[in-house]
């Protein structure tokens, strides 16, 4: 599957024309919250590929500490380093409550008689529209049980994994959110030497105390998804660098 990114075909979109299409994206990072981001999940980019990830947030308006976004750096087929900006299955659905246009959100997985996966399907319900947003995605073009010498969550959730990709198609259609593509979507697009789309988080000076803004990032995360826990004690920056990592992968508690 040839996607438009991997043709080099994709239309260069502004800062101008991505606000046009998303009016209401307000986002905009302390010079403490930006060297929390760079420290944890954009600690494996350069400095020029720092400054495209957040101009990235600040257009679509979403927030890499709560996994709505990221970038993933990785070699394309010429051995060229390049980055890809992913926005998560929920970063799109921000990007649809955020316009008040957002009415539902249906999705499903189509087998065949003998339970092998086909396509998955996705319908996004606009408020502006006479009909819902249908989108499906086949599941043969996406599916990548292994990268790296490691499974992925397409070999042990493949039905979730083909349903996220659909959701988001419909999603971005349906909102208008153009020059970024799902997580699931590029699985099978890059190459991500020896390591999954999501790299593990690795620090300089990962043995040293965690610093004051990595433990008021943890704080500030865990009281936006609800979670009512104690930090452990004499984190290093290596483990809240971790911490934040997988608290921003959770979901938000209800009530």
């Amino acid at each position: 599957m040839e996607t438009p990114q991997a043709t080099g075909q994709v239309k260069k979109i502004t800062l101008r024309d991505k606000k046009k299409a998303q009016p209401l994206a307000k986002l905009f990072f302390s010079e403490d919250e930006k060297r929390a981001i760079i420290e944890t999940v954009a600690s494996k980019l350069s400095v020029p590929q720092v400054k495209i990830f957040f101009y990235n947030c600040q257009a679509l308006g979403l927030n890499p500490m709560l996994n709505e976004i990221c970038a993933v750096p990785y070699s394309d087929k010429n051995g060229n380093k390049t980055l890809s900006i992913q926005v998560m299955r929920d970063g799109f659905l921000t990007i649809a409550h955020r316009s008040g246009k957002f009415a539902g959100l249906e999705s499903g997985v189509k087998t065949d008689d003998d339970g092998k996966i086909l396509f998955g399907w996705a319908k996004v319900y606009h408020k502006d529209f006479s009909q819902p947003v249908y989108q499906e995605a086949d599941f043969s073009e996406y599916n990548c049980p292994e990268k790296g010498g490691k499974k992925t969550l397409w070999y042990s959730k493949p039905k979730t994994m083909i349903k996220k990709v659909a959701e988001s198609m419909a999603l971005r259609k349906a909102f208008n959110v153009s020059g970024v593509y799902a997580a699931e979507e590029m699985d099978n697009e890059i190459e991500v030497a020896g390591e999954l789309a999501t790299p593990s988080v690795e620090i300089v000076g990962g043995d040293k105390p965690a610093t004051e803004i990595q433990i008021k990032s943890i704080k500030a995360l865990m009281k936006a998804k609800g979670i009512d826990e104690e930090i452990k004690d004499g984190l290093t920056r290596q483990e809240a660098a971790e911490v934040l990592k997988k608290i921003g992968s959770m979901k938000a508690k209800k009530g």
